[in-house]
């Protein structure tokens, strides 16, 4: 079953066009990579999804309920959740209580120690404040906030943004555990190399449009990464 479905997005920010008939279905419990170049749309997608966004026409549909005309607080409560790039944590509050911040905006939260014993690293950082941590940190301490809100379907922009190669696989390995655990991912990622070695599906956004779609195998054998990103191999 799909999990989260696209259907004919055109995003606007004033005159400007930013998405032109995006079509996206993402099954239950699988990893979507959403690959493009800069300016191509991928954010965008991720905002219009959430509600977050410009203008919006199209549909957004969660297990086939739509939620086009819904506010975001209110797709938020449907079980859709969404991992901004630019801002990670509440940086005054510690990591525990950005956790009860988003505990708070959902009728039924995750319980805190199914948080930990996915990412077991924050058991010793509960009391620290967010903004004091490293930045890999402060993304687990993101991924925790949006795991708290129980979420069915997880958006991430750029997770792995600026931090440590370690903990960039440790945010791959979490990933894959929340998609074995049936939360379908939906992951807009610059690394190439951890995008394939996670994702079931590969996208390819070119200004505003899909312009490629299929395994991560295919996209390499048939060339479409290298066509598109300039990538020429998946080592």
């Amino acid at each position: 079953m799909d999990a989260l479905t696209i259907e004919g997005m055109h995003a606007y920010y004033d005159k400007a066009h930013v998405l032109q008939g995006v079509d996206l279905a993402v099954p239950e419990g699988t990893v979507a990579g959403l690959f493009g170049r800069n300016g191509a749309g991928k954010t965008t997608l991720l905002k219009s999804i959430m509600g977050l966004g410009p203008r919006v026409d199209g549909q957004v549909k969660l297990f086939g309920q739509e939620l086009t005309n819904l506010a975001t607080d209110a797709r938020a409560r449907k079980g859709i959740a969404y991992m901004a790039q630019d801002v990670r944590v509440f940086p005054e509050l510690t990591v525990e209580e950005n956790c009860r911040v988003a505990a708070n905006a959902v009728p039924e939260p995750r319980p805190l120690d199914e948080i930990l014993t996915a990412i077991p690293e924050l058991k010793n950082l509960l009391q620290r404040p967010a903004g004091r941590l490293s930045g890999g940190e402060q993304q687990l301490a993101a991924l925790a906030r949006s795991l708290t809100m129980n979420c069915r379907t997880l958006l991430m922009d750029e997770p792995t943004e600026g931090i440590m190669p370690r903990l960039v696989d440790r945010i791959g390995e979490i990933i894959l555990s929340l998609a074995e655990a049936s939360v379908t991912v939906l992951l807009v990622e610059q690394n190439v190399h951890l995008g394939l070695s996670i994702c079931s599906s590969i996208h390819i956004l070119e200004k505003g449009r899909i312009v490629a779609r299929g395994s991560p195998d295919s996209m390499v054998r048939d060339g479409v990464l290298e066509r598109y990103l300039g990538v020429r191999s998946a080592a």
